[in-house]
């Protein structure tokens, strides 16, 4: 399970939290996302760092962190066992278009965007994003294309950060 500590840090302060730091170098500078080096495990999963994002007054909105690895059967079904069943699951379902438009920045480069539909499924149907709503926040699963070479999943705990995919 999570550190409750890192829960219990939405809605507080940015300054609450001492060892949180931006990679900014301008002191006027409002980020809008934290890093801590912390280094725990998520259900028996290790992850390393933390990213807090802010809202316009730097009060803690979003707690996020990556486990290396695609989900598996094991960690999921932990997850719903403290968690319950996901009220939401979801993935990519037939592809509507390919647009050909190339998006380069200094960091990036997209040759292709491709557009899917969007399906309710089950954990067996390789999920993209799963999630809980909770009493005080949310819990968003996002997973990684599971050919990637580097696979991820992203745990994000939140308020309201389920609530993009309410019409699915």
């Amino acid at each position: 399970m999570p550190n409750n500590d890192l829960i219990d840090l939405l809605g507080k302060h940015i300054n609450e939290v001492p060892k949180a730091y931006t990679d900014t170098t301008t002191i006027d500078r409002k980020e809008d996302v934290y890093t801590l080096d912390i280094t725990d495990h998520y259900f028996n999963k290790p992850y390393e760092m933390v990213f807090l994002s802010v809202d316009d007054n730097l009060i803690i909105k979003q707690i996020s962190f990556a486990v290396n690895e695609t989900i598996d059967q094991s960690l999921y079904q932990s997850m719903v066992s403290a968690y319950g069943e996901p009220n939401i699951m979801l993935k990519f379902g037939e592809l509507i278009s390919i647009d050909p438009t190339v998006t380069q920045n200094d960091w990036f480069k997209i040759e292709n965007t491709l557009t899917y539909n969007i399906e309710k499924c089950t954990f067996d149907e390789s999920p993209f994003v799963f999630g809980w709503h909770k009493e005080n926040y949310d819990i968003q699963v996002l997973i990684t294309d599971q050919k990637n070479q580097r696979p991820r999943t992203l745990i994000v705990f939140g308020k309201g950060i389920l609530d993009e995919y309410k019409k699915f």
